[in-house]
């Protein structure tokens, strides 16, 4: 079969290769999984600058088309203008064109589309406009309400099928009148693999590993942090994190009054890495207020490392942690309870260790590329199938 994977952006700051966010691993790995297979892959995405470069999960022999880009926004972590300032007209009309005509030169079977609301707007617009190859749009994330609700619906009808990983988003997608069809995906990055081989500590940390920032509970983790190191001085409480516009500015100097407190920046210094930061933890403290995509890979991939996750009850974070048997599920904004979770693994050690052991195997049974493929070609056969 030949596939058109479109990705609205693939690109990130130079630097930055391997920090990819989640709604490029997804995309990216499916094309990777898909080729394995046997199918015949190409890849459409938004053209980009010299100042940006490409993530590690692109393979270099993929055959690429780059379109332009309709956004009106500036790079991931400089952060020139807002996610929704919208779009140009002029440049929407040119990217669908160019997509429409790559469409049409390839012959593809499918085009696949990777992205949220705004993608499945795009790809019923597509549509609208006389698109000839049936459309698939895998949601990463369900945004609503939306405005302008009586364009977009008509637009989502338009797409010849939705689908989504999580059950979260299936059932949220379905309140507003679309049905999807859920295709779980498995885990891209494999922390363990990139460890450098270097010797590792038993397991001392308590991790953080994400944007310091309010929307990724920062400031939660920070409050626990305070309150348990002094209670555990053989435990570093640590911050990985990186560049970002908007960082909760006092967390540093909060962390200077404790010795067991650390605020690791990417680039780390010399004998620091995430792998091995990550494997050196007992657990991961990830108290995330909002979530940009249903899964959120850090939870997902932290869990295929073995290691517990306490982070918020919400979205989609029910079907990867399991409250008490793959970590602990705290509500949103809550210092005490997360303080209460973490140290309940930092009093019994044992069971801590344990409970990162049937995380690892939640996750391996749950999450996996093994039928990902049949799965993703059924829905193809369909949606031609169905326009036949």
């Amino acid at each position: 079969m030949k596939i058109g994977i479109y990705v609205s952006a693939i690109d990130g700051q130079k630097g930055y290769e391997n920090n990819v966010s989640g709604h490029i691993q997804v995309p990216l790995e499916s094309c990777n999984v898909l080729r394995k297979a046997g199918h015949e892959v190409q890849l459409i995405t938004n053209e980009f600058g010299e100042d940006r470069s490409l993530p590690f999960c692109l393979d270099p022999e993929m055959t690429i088309h780059f379109v332009t880009d309709s956004r009106k926004r500036g790079g991931v972590l400089e952060r020139k203008s807002h996610q929704k300032d919208g779009l140009s007209l002029t440049r929407l009309k040119k990217q669908v064109s160019e997509i429409k005509n790559i469409c049409k030169e390839q012959q593809f079977d499918v085009l696949h589309m990777f992205g949220y609301n705004r993608t499945a707007h795009l790809a019923g617009g597509l549509q609208y406009l006389g698109l000839k190859t049936p459309t698939v749009v895998t949601i990463l994330g369900a945004q609503f309400p939306e405005r302008f609700s009586v364009i977009t619906n008509k637009l989502w009808s338009n797409v010849d099928e939705i689908v989504t990983s999580t059950s979260f988003v299936k059932t949220r997608l379905e309140q507003e009148g679309i049905h999807a069809t859920q295709v779980r995906h498995g885990i891209i990055r494999n922390i363990e693999k990139e460890h450098d081989g270097s010797q590792l500590q038993p397991k001392h940390r308590v991790l953080f590993w994400r944007d310091l920032t309010t929307k990724n509970g920062a400031d939660v983790a920070m409050g626990a942090y305070e309150n348990l190191a002094p209670k555990y001085p053989d435990v570093d409480f640590d911050f990985a994190v990186r560049q970002h516009w908007d960082p909760v500015k006092d967390i540093e100097s909060r962390a200077e009054n404790y010795p067991n407190i650390n605020v690791y920046h990417f680039p780390y210094d010399k004998g620091i890495t995430l792998p091995k930061l990550l494997l050196e933890s007992l657990c991961v403290v990830m108290p995330i207020r909002h979530m940009s995509i249903d899964p959120q890979l850090v939870i997902a991939e932290t869990l295929a490392t073995g290691i517990p996750v306490i982070t918020t009850d919400q979205r989609s974070n029910p079907e990867f942690v399991i409250d008490g048997q793959t970590g602990f599920l705290t509500p949103i904004g809550d210092v005490e309870k997360t303080t209460n979770a973490l140290d309940s693994l930092l009093a019994d050690r044992d069971r801590c260790i344990q409970i990162g052991v049937e995380a690892k195997k939640h996750i391996a049974s749950k999450w996996n590329w093994n039928s990902y493929v049949d799965e993703i070609v059924h829905v193809y056969e369909r949606v031609k199938l169905r326009r036949k």
